[in-house]
């Protein structure tokens, strides 16, 4: 329904006259010329490109209208010493007293900052990174420093992750517009639309520009239409509102300023996407004649302004858009793990993510720095204590700083798969499909697989934990199908073997593919009320373990045994009564990835 107000909706207002292009690129130019005009106050950008010429050339439109010689980058992996400042070591070795160093947030006070890789950027430096955004200052409290540092920036945030990645959404939250450039190649970049006179008289008139109370009613509006909770939104769209018209020279907002508004600033973080009002309306009840001038409006419908205004600012949406906003709460609630493994921290491989006081004695690598700018403030004291002895540098056992390191577990996936009469006359040839399919993404992601079977009277690990995609596809093919249903031998070697992946510091995930009907009992008799019996208590003996899975029911008439089993699990549940090997892979990637 959407889809087709959407296509509708581009065919009725792409003849609106606007302040702006309605192009991708013109959004862009006018998100660069926001920047350069609004700076810190509003926040930054959240900029969605790959690398490339369209993204540099973007860039250097932000640096030039800005009047800013450079835009200073920011890694992800800076260090938390060099983001906010502290003891600047050689000069406080050299002066025997504290010196402070300028962090590197105070030395882009008023300035534009890049923010590399965003998307992988350590929670403690997007906490930092916030702070300054909120409070236009950093306080030191480190090294025997401290202090406040004045840090109003701007930050663009540049976001090249994938679907698995995003930028974290405290930061996301701050930065007032969205930029995507994904779609624009470098010979949709049209003329420049602005240079830096258009934002200088833009600045003096900006004070003066006023908005209406409509105006700000109807955005309001369009926010709660959307969803969008966060009041961050829609402050950032009156101040880019204000803007726009003061670069278009008038002292009021007008309809295409909200029209641009809420394509920057509240569309990208939509939750949802508003059911616009149909051509077509109901009649309304007949009323009595004094009453007939008092039609009351529905409460659930927007008013035709908001519509109208809605509808135009949507018109003009890059392809695919309507899809990414469908697929984003979905995308929020599910872990990374799947795709990559959990976080960890390790003594000595990884990736570095910071330093921590800790004794050397018991294993990890010493942070040479960090040790000493932690025993430079207490040199003149020591010196003073041991008066002759002294040396010309005294480390003690509380000034080693050991570096803190953090690599991702590897996944390791675990297909148990009901083999039995039921399930082959019902769906086994769909779930090889499924599985096949999931063992291609598997080894495309590096992850480890492995193939539990049941049927007769036991459970079968037919491929331990491996990532042979080859190995693994002639298991999956030779797999028989027939005979009785051993639930509970299923579900205790899968625990069995989840747990022995776990001890390898594995991360663990389960498909279990069946249509819940247990028939044989632990002791390998076949009775359906004591394989059921025992299989729900392998069930609650597993769901202990906090081993995240998926129950899959391939019946084809979906009964409650299957969900009683999931919900036994803890697990999540999803009954596919008619669908084929590439809807069970990815209604099993969307569900576990």
């Amino acid at each position: 329904m959407l889809t087709a107000a959407l296509n509708a909706l581009c065919l009725n207002y792409s003849d609106m006259t606007t302040t702006a292009d309605t192009s991708p690129w013109a959004d862009a130019e006018w998100a660069a010329a926001l920047l350069a005009l609004l700076g810190h106050t509003l926040g930054g950008a959240h900029l969605r490109a790959p690398p490339g010429p369209v993204r540099d050339y973007w860039l250097e439109r932000v640096r030039d209208l800005s009047g800013q010689s450079v835009l200073r980058k920011m890694p992800a992996t800076v260090p938390e010493g060099r983001l906010l400042g502290g003891t600047d070591l050689s000069a406080t070795l050299r002066h025997g007293k504290p010196i402070a160093e300028m962090g590197m947030l105070a030395e882009c006070d008023e300035r534009i900052v890049i923010a590399a890789m965003a998307e992988r950027m350590p929670r403690n430096t997007v906490h930092h990174v916030c702070t300054a955004l909120d409070e236009g200052q950093v306080r030191i409290a480190r090294d025997g420093i401290t202090g406040n540092a004045m840090a109003r920036i701007t930050v663009i945030a540049s976001d090249e992750g994938t679907d698995e990645e995003s930028l974290h959404p405290a930061l996301a939250d701050r930065l007032g517009v969205t930029v995507n450039l994904e779609n624009i190649g470098i010979h949709d970049a049209e003329d420049e639309m602005f240079d830096a006179a258009d934002i200088a008289q833009a600045k003096a008139l900006l004070p003066s520009v006023a908005i209406s109370a409509e105006h700000y009613h109807v955005l309001s509006a369009i926010g709660v239409s959307l969803s969008i909770a966060s009041p961050r939104a829609l402050i950032a769209g009156l101040k880019v509102m204000r803007a726009c018209a003061a670069i278009a020279g008038r002292a009021s907002t007008d309809d295409a300023d909200i029209s641009l508004a809420v394509r920057l600033c509240l569309l990208p973080k939509a939750q949802q996407l508003p059911e616009f009002s149909e051509t077509e309306q109901e009649e309304p009840p007949p009323q009595e004649d004094g009453d007939k001038d008092q039609v009351p409006p529905r409460p659930d419908q927007p008013t035709p302004e908001e519509d109208r205004l809605l509808q135009a600012a949507m018109a003009t949406l890059p392809p695919g858009l309507l899809e990414q906003i469908q697929t984003r709460a979905a995308r929020l609630r599910q872990s990374s793990a799947g795709a990559s493994g959990a976080q960890h921290r390790h003594l000595h491989r990884g990736r570095p993510t910071g330093v921590f006081r800790g004794d050397h004695r018991k294993g990890g690598r010493v942070n040479i720095l960090a040790t000493l700018r932690a025993a430079a403030p207490w040199q003149p004291l020591r010196k003073r204590e041991r008066g002759p002895r002294a040396r010309a540098l005294e480390i003690r056992r509380d000034d080693i700083h050991l570096t803190r390191f953090q690599q991702r577990r590897e996944t390791l996936t675990l297909f148990v798969v009901d083999a039995s009469g039921s399930a082959a006359l019902q769906r086994l040839a769909e779930a090889k499909g499924a599985v096949e399919l999931l063992l291609a993404d598997c080894y495309v992601r590096r992850d480890q697989v492995a193939l539990i079977a049941f049927r007769d009277e036991s459970a079968e690990l037919l491929l331990p934990p491996t990532r042979s995609l080859v190995r693994a596809k002639k298991v999956l093919a030779a797999l028989p199908g027939g005979g009785a249903t051993p639930m509970a031998a299923a579900l205790d070697l899968a625990r069995e073997t989840a747990q022995r992946g776990a001890k390898q510091g594995l991360t663990i995930h389960y498909v279990l593919l069946t249509d819940g009907a247990a028939n044989v009992a632990r002791d390998g008799v076949r009775n359906r009320e004591a394989g059921t019996r025992d299989a729900l208590a392998a069930a609650r003996a597993m769901a202990r373990s906090a081993i995240a899975g998926l129950v899959i029911d391939t019946a084809q008439r979906p009964q409650p045994r299957a969900r009683e089993l999931a919900e036994t699990l803890n697990s999540a549940y999803i009954a596919l009564p008619k669908a084929d090997a590439q809807t069970l892979n990815r209604t099993i990637r969307a569900a576990t990835l």
